[in-house]
């Protein structure tokens, strides 16, 4: 086990980032801010940080994974925090592939996101984390790769056996993403809009609703609040 100097724990947005400040346990902290789940996304590495960034409007480095991911390996001891919800999922699978070659990482088993517990529950939390194997990083690539390739749709099915919840947020991204028409989110937000909620914060209520009720309304309200823009755009 290495030392408390090289823990590296890796967070998915700053609400669990809050959350572990609080908790009181040892290392370092990472926070990843962007996930594949949502969004226009491009295979070519080096065109990513600008697309994303043009399509959320915010700085060109602030959702990168680069810099979180490029020093780890030797003896740094990353120790990966994230939730069963698709957001959270989709972006652990991409940390996963993105690791460098030969980084022993450790997955913290989570039965909802960080963000929604309490900071006195994490040490013990912490103590569960399980050794990721290299065969688990291997089959990681090669869904990212398939991702990359084919879009979230063509993994409806696919799953890690030591990612527990992977399967459930891969079946649910393939929703939003159907050979033909619109998604199940669009589909969800259209729906109510067409019942006169307009209002982002009645949106989000009606949406976590229809979510599994472990996470709610997963992709945020500012996806949300761009999914109206566009819809009142093509209207208009």
């Amino acid at each position: 086990m290495a030392s408390h100097d090289s823990l590296i724990h890796l967070h998915c947005g700053d609400a669990s980032a809050l959350v572990h400040r609080r908790s009181g346990l040892p290392g370092s902290l990472r926070i990843c801010r962007d996930s594949p789940a949502v969004g226009p996304w491009v295979a070519e590495a080096s065109q990513l940080p600008a697309l994303r960034a043009g399509w959320w409007g915010v700085p060109g480095d602030e959702g990168s994974l680069r810099p979180v991911l490029s020093d780890l390996g030797g003896t740094a001891e990353p120790v990966l925090w994230f939730g069963p919800d698709p957001w959270e999922q989709a972006c652990l699978l991409w940390v996963l592939a993105e690791l460098p070659e030969g980084t022993l990482s450790d997955l913290v088993p989570l039965d909802c996101s960080v963000a929604q517990t309490a900071p006195a529950a994490l040490p013990g939390l912490f103590i569960g984390r399980v050794l990721l194997e290299e065969e688990t990083l291997t089959q990681a690539r090669s869904l990212w790769a398939g991702f990359l390739e084919r879009g979230w749709g063509a993994l409806a099915g696919c799953g890690i056996p030591a990612l527990p919840w992977l399967a459930r947020a891969l079946a649910r991204l393939a929703e939003d993403h159907p050979v033909e028409g619109p998604g199940r989110t669009r589909m969800q937000i259209r729906g109510l809009l067409d019942q006169g909620v307009h209002d982002l914060p009645a949106l989000m209520a009606g949406l976590r609703k229809l979510e599994d009720p472990r996470h709610g309304a997963w992709y945020g309200d500012r996806f949300v609040a761009k999914v109206v823009e566009s819809m009142e755009a093509r209207l208009g």
